[in-house]
């Protein structure tokens, strides 16, 4: 008669107190194969992952062993090994049960083909069960007591800065300069990989890379601006900033209209994203070839691609003179008024700034009035759900707003200097489109008039400061 077949569980916790080398774990998982004479045919492991989640590979790989029947037994160091959670333990035994197995442990042994034994089972798995929430009880006041006190979840290592347990994070000499910088040159028009290519430039790059996620979340978390990040928000934390809070805002700023016209970032055409169809929509830089000649043109993306209209399209030599045009127009005239313009958009974005903090104060009312409802039976949790996605989804866009506003009056307005003009020729798409976005807020095309099928389209570019 052949032995049982046997597969081994190993798991590590994530939880310093309770972590267990998997070596240690594997031969006292062995030793009691070898006295319950079975055969040990497989040895899986998840080293690291938590016991309160179900997505584990090696948990996968055993449990597809008993379905696939080359298994009859699972063995686990300890019950707690397999899960934390109730639901999981309760559908895993059940699982393996139902195809002719059985889960023991090397040194909580129990014998589950009795009700007292099953008891007890269940009983050390309550236990895991209650540890696991205990645990998950102490790093949530953990975490609340550093955020209180302005520190990070953690003290692994942030870029731009040094740690010690006695003065905390404290910002290095050398790669601060360098965090700094990035934030300038993104809110000066770099691109993330151009950000990447910097830093690595000057000494400083992981051994994966300079990734964009790497820097979109070292930038977006704001640590060099003295915040640290907590369930999903901006906390003032107690370590020296990097940049300034004008700086802050302005990236911020910079972002929320960068990461809506991506696309248009990385295109080659100078005034992909400015330019706007009859229709509104947003129009982007296309080639198009005719009889073996390549034209530069723009063409309106949601005509396009919802079919609302037929395919409205503007050369960009046409749309190049437009702009040249109205640079010629009000390069002298905005030196000229500078001290004008300083005060009338100061005015302007106070008055907006009081009308979104206004807007937001009473979207947290709307917020919280809703839930006092919810919490009343007033309302059923469908009409909540949806009610609180879109008072949040408002509130995100008033904030972004008040970002905008709060950076843009910070920021000194914007001089043409008589060069420019001169040079425009000469820059490159993105350098064009950079400064562009400072000044205009978009460039408008029109209808054609009385219906004219020829003839050039009226182009209207419209200034920031409008």
């Amino acid at each position: 008669m052949s032995k049982p077949r046997a597969a081994l569980y190993l798991r590590q916790s994530t939880f310093k107190e309770e972590s267990i080398s998997l070596e240690l774990q594997e031969r006292a998982c062995r030793d009691y194969a070898v006295g319950q004479g079975y055969e040990v045919v497989a040895v899986e492991s998840d080293p690291g992952i938590s016991g309160r989640t179900w997505k584990r590979p090696g948990i996968a790989k055993v449990m597809d062993l008993v379905e696939s029947r080359e298994a009859e037994v699972i063995i686990l160091w300890k019950w707690s090994r397999l899960s934390r959670s109730r639901l999981d333990w309760a559908v895993a035994a059940d699982k393996v049960e139902t195809y002719g197995g059985r889960i023991e442990s090397a040194t909580e042994q129990v014998d589950v083909s009795t009700s007292t034994g099953r008891l007890a089972r269940g009983m050390l798995t309550e236990f895991a069960a209650f540890e696991s929430e205990r645990i998950g009880d102490t790093w949530k006041e953990t975490h609340a007591r550093r955020i209180r006190n302005g520190l990070p979840h953690h003290g692994l290592p942030r870029f731009g800065y040094t740690y010690t347990k006695q003065g905390g994070y404290v910002p290095d000499e050398a790669s601060a300069l360098v965090l700094r910088e990035l934030y300038l040159r993104f809110t000066a028009g770099a691109t993330l990989r151009e950000l990447g290519a910097y830093a690595a430039s000057e000494g400083f790059e992981p051994e994966t890379g300079w990734r964009e996620g790497t820097l979109r979340r070292i930038l977006d978390r704001g640590f060099g601006a003295g915040y640290v990040w907590s369930k999903g928000e901006h906390v003032k934390g107690a370590h020296e900033a990097a940049i300034t809070e004008a700086e802050w805002l302005q990236y911020r700023a910079r972002r929320d209209s960068r990461s809506t016209r991506n696309r248009a970032e990385a295109s080659d055409y100078a005034y992909s994203g400015l330019v706007r169809c009859p229709c509104g929509g947003r129009m982007a830089g296309a080639a198009i070839k005719r009889k073996g000649v390549t034209y530069q043109r723009y063409i309106c993306i949601i005509g396009q691609q919802k079919g609302t209209h037929k395919a409205s399209t503007v050369s960009d030599r046409y749309v190049e003179e437009a702009v040249l045009a109205w640079l010629g127009q009000i390069a002298e005239e905005v030196d000229a008024k500078a001290s004008t313009l300083e005060v009338k958009p100061a005015s302007g974005l106070a008055r907006k700034q009081l009308l979104f903090t206004d807007g937001l104060s009473k979207n947290q009312l709307r917020i919280d009035g809703l839930t006092l409802k919810y919490l009343d039976g007033e309302v059923s949790t469908e009409v909540y759900s949806r009610m609180k996605v879109k008072l949040e989804a408002e509130k995100e866009a008033l904030e972004a707003r008040l970002r905008l506003v709060q950076a843009n009056s910070a920021v000194q307005p914007v001089k043409i200097v008589p060069q420019l003009l001169e040079n425009w020729p000469k820059l490159p798409a993105r350098g064009k489109r950079e400064i562009l976005s400072r000044l205009v807020s978009h460039i408008q095309l029109h209808e054609r008039e009385n219906g004219a099928v020829t003839g050039k389209r009226q182009i209207t570019v419209h200034a920031v400061w409008e």
